[in-house]
């Protein structure tokens, strides 16, 4: 499949199904939600306030209005209409201020600011091209600046990358199809959105520790936290695989 058609099916699956959707109608909730990030490198819950923050790939905004709940100063961009729309929803409901949402393609992003943070959680793989993606994320973060990533595993992930080559034969890529059959075979009674991104989803690519941190090099970043932790990348990515955890790893790395 070329790489248009890839990236049209991908954006029509989360018009659909604008992920994650979560149902979160606490304020003491949803300024929790982005807490869990700050414990991959020890910072405490004041570090938020004031930092002009990028998200690429915000999805429904739960964690950028979090972020925006906690001090920061958010610029969240999506490139599905119907996510950013909740987004906003989300934002109005909470009151949340200094958040902007825009729908924009990661891969043709391009502004003159520069930002405190950049975060990318389970965005990049969705693009066409990861790698240009986090070049884009590192060109815009300031120096001193962090980068925040979250990838699907190329090795921790095997399994789940089975379940799609299953789906693929079965159903090509009709995306409905595949929810119906994921659903069936494989017994979820998650949400319907939790479903189309985990069965529907058309394109999604696969990256490892070393990977990630020649990206780092390439790209002038200092590698300096993960979650999980690891020390021998490949031996701990397999370790990954025969627990059945951590398909989806973090890194932290400060622009130089």
């Amino acid at each position: 499949m070329k790489q248009h058609k890839k990236e049209e099916l991908v954006k029509e699956l989360y018009e659909k199904y604008p992920y994650p959707s979560r149902n979160i109608q606490d304020k003491e909730k949803l300024i929790n939600y982005s807490h869990w990030i700050l414990q991959i490198f020890k910072e405490k819950e004041t570090f938020w306030k004031n930092k002009e923050i990028l998200e690429l790939g915000c999805g429904t905004g739960e964690l950028a209005n979090s972020l925006a709940l906690n001090g920061g100063k958010i610029l969240a961009i999506d490139f599905s209409k119907n996510s950013i729309k909740k987004a906003k929803i989300l934002s109005k409901k909470m009151k949340t201020k200094n958040s902007t949402f825009l729908q924009k393609n990661i891969l043709e992003f391009n502004s003159k600011k520069r930002f405190d943070v950049i975060i990318a959680l389970g965005s990049l793989h969705h693009t066409i091209n990861a790698k240009k993606g986090f070049e884009i994320a590192s060109k815009h973060c300031k120096k001193n600046g962090l980068i925040i990533i979250g990838l699907y595993n190329k090795y921790s992930r095997f399994r789940h990358r089975i379940k799609r080559l299953i789906l693929l034969l079965t159903c090509r890529n009709d995306f409905e199809k595949r929810i119906k059959v994921g659903k069936k075979l494989f017994k979820s009674n998650e949400s319907p959105f939790w479903c189309a991104d985990k069965y529907g989803q058309v394109h999604e690519s696969y990256h490892s520790i070393n990977e990630v941190l020649q990206w780092f090099k390439e790209n002038e970043i200092e590698f300096i936290s993960s979650k999980p932790k690891f020390k021998h990348p490949i031996f701990d990515e397999l370790k990954w695989l025969i627990k059945k955890e951590n398909a989806f790893f973090v890194m932290i790395g400060r622009k130089k």
